[in-house]
């Protein structure tokens, strides 16, 4: 089976040039009736006031076997129009020629340039400058003044009163150029203009191909709902959701109301209140929740909006298997981190059961610590099952801070002076209370670790700016090297030999799960690290 392949940039040139051509046709039709129009009104003026002419005074026997003349002409070409044979070119040259030549032979039969029959081969060439391309027209007006000056010229012979129509007879040919000259710009500027729209329709067209390609391939449902709540358009997703509700096309006008009551309740709520958060309905074969979402058309809610249809099953399937692939690398860092210190604590217990010497201290000294690595660990991988576990409220972070360091500094046996504190006393934060006070642990403890423990060697700063809270916590120490900080916030990544690698990443997720961010500044001298948080968040 062949297959054919239309070039979009083909197919709107040929439909250009076809729409063209039918507007020539019909333009050719409206000066072919306009050339009857005329020739009748002349006739019929002949015909009814023989002895009071206006034109013909000169010949009007003459003048009147020109009218008839013409008019066959202009019936054979309603024939020749209707048939199109000949081509669109011939039957232009020739309606255009024989108007020059009849309508000149008229001015010849009513005394020339005064009789004004002149001004009828301005629309003509008019037209044929909108209809012919390249400068034929010009030829025209060339062709139609010589024959005016040339009627003029058998008309005045012998007759030197009359030689002062010579003047009008070089007017009119000058507004013969004049109409030739503006018709012939303004057809070159329309077809510039048709070819640039032929050109932004093809680019409109296949951005609408690759857009509805685009919605057709979501897995979430779109329907466009009108401001009657009518559906006008839906993807292949929304049509098999709605399908469900016996609609078996989802773009012909029919009322939401009528497939799913439900949503149209909702679509109501929400025309009330935009910020309105509607449950999951259950949709499809097998029971799957979809979460719908309307957004407006337009800045007015009322003319029309756009509902999207979450599918919650399979971002759930795409979380949970996430989180399994996190939980399975997770796992392998764990067995991996706990795996020395148990080496540890199993070599110093096989030398204690054997060795009777004064080592024993030692001994204990090695499965101590080891145990507390281990612990820790633990600690820290609980904290992680906890982050989705909080409970976000509005605190005053001036007395929550002072009272922190009091904590702090009490369980880790060093001295308050060590921390200096700037901040705004009325400055809050949303947080949940025990992952703020995990996460400045965390960061307080990197801070007293890698400074030069001295006074004021860690600065806690607090700035708010309207609904924006930032937590800047400060040492003097070296700071962060450049090679470590694509993987500072890595789980088990760590410089020091004693840590576990997930104080970081815990602070950071715990500061995602309350709408916060935790970043390091690299800019300055010695760690820094920054809390920034939405008063809004709570």
């Amino acid at each position: 089976m062949a297959i054919t392949v239309h070039d979009p940039v083909v197919v709107a040139a040929s439909r250009v040039a076809s729409g063209r051509v039918e507007r020539n046709w019909k333009s050719l039709h409206y000066l072919n009736l306009y050339r009857f129009i005329v020739v009748g009104v002349l006739l019929l003026w002949h015909a009814l006031n023989p002895t009071r002419q206006i034109f013909g005074r000169q010949d009007p026997g003459f003048f009147y076997l020109c009218c008839v003349i013409f008019m066959g002409l202009v019936v054979l070409t309603v024939v020749t129009i209707s048939l199109r044979r000949p081509r669109f070119e011939i039957q232009l040259n020739f309606q255009i020629l024989s108007d020059i030549v009849m309508i000149v032979l008229l001015m010849g039969a009513s005394g020339g340039v005064r009789s004004g029959l002149g001004l009828l081969l301005i629309v003509s060439l008019a037209s044929s400058g909108l209809m012919v391309q390249g400068r034929t027209v010009m030829f025209y007006a060339a062709l139609a003044t010589f024959s005016v000056l040339f009627a003029q010229v058998l008309v005045t012979w012998g007759d030197s009163q009359v030689t002062s129509d010579f003047g009008q007879a070089g007017m009119l040919g000058m507004v013969f150029f004049a109409t030739a000259g503006i018709a012939h710009v303004l057809a070159n500027r329309n077809r510039a203009s048709e070819d640039l729209a032929a050109a932004r329709a093809v680019d409109l067209e296949n951005m609408a191909q690759i857009n509805q390609l685009v919605i057709d391939d979501m897995q979430d449902g779109v329907v466009v709902l009108d401001g009657d709540g009518n559906i006008r358009q839906a993807n292949q997703q929304a049509q098999y959701l709605l399908s469900r509700s016996g609609l078996s096309d989802a773009g012909t006008g029919i009322a939401l109301h009528s497939t799913i009551p439900l949503l149209s309740d909702y679509l109501r709520q929400w025309r009330g209140n935009p910020q309105t958060a509607f449950p999951p309905i259950s949709l499809g074969t097998r029971g799957e929740q979809y979460l719908p979402r309307f957004i407006a058309v337009t800045d007015k809610r009322v003319m029309g909006a756009v509902l999207v249809l979450e599918d919650l099953t399979r971002m759930n399937e795409q979380a949970q298997q996430i989180k399994l692939a996190a939980l399975g690398r997770l796992t392998a860092n764990i067995a991996h981190e706990i795996r020395n210190p148990l080496a540890a604590i199993s070599h110093a217990a096989e030398i204690l059961s054997e060795d009777r010497t004064n080592t024993t201290p030692r001994l204990l000294d090695i499965i101590i610590n080891n145990s507390a690595r281990i612990n820790r660990l633990v600690t820290d991988v609980m904290s992680l099952n906890r982050r989705d576990r909080m409970q976000v409220e509005r605190l005053g972070i001036g007395k929550y801070i002072i009272d922190f360091i009091d904590y702090f500094c009490h369980s880790q046996g060093v001295s308050t002076k060590l921390f200096s504190l700037v901040m705004d006393p009325q400055a809050v934060i949303c947080f949940d209370r025990d992952h703020l006070q995990q996460v400045l642990s965390n960061l307080c403890s990197n801070a007293l670790r890698y400074s030069q423990r001295g006074s004021g060697s860690v600065r806690i700063l607090v700035e708010q700016d309207k609904s924006l809270t930032v937590i800047h916590i400060i040492d003097d120490g070296r700071g962060v090297g450049s090679e470590s900080l694509p993987r500072l916030f890595e789980p088990f990544f760590t410089t020091d030999i004693s840590g576990t690698g997930l104080g970081l990443y815990i602070s950071k997720e715990l500061c995602n799960a309350n709408g916060a961010n935790l970043e390091y500044v690299s800019a300055g001298v010695g760690g820094h690290f920054k809390i920034t948080s939405l008063e809004t968040a709570c």
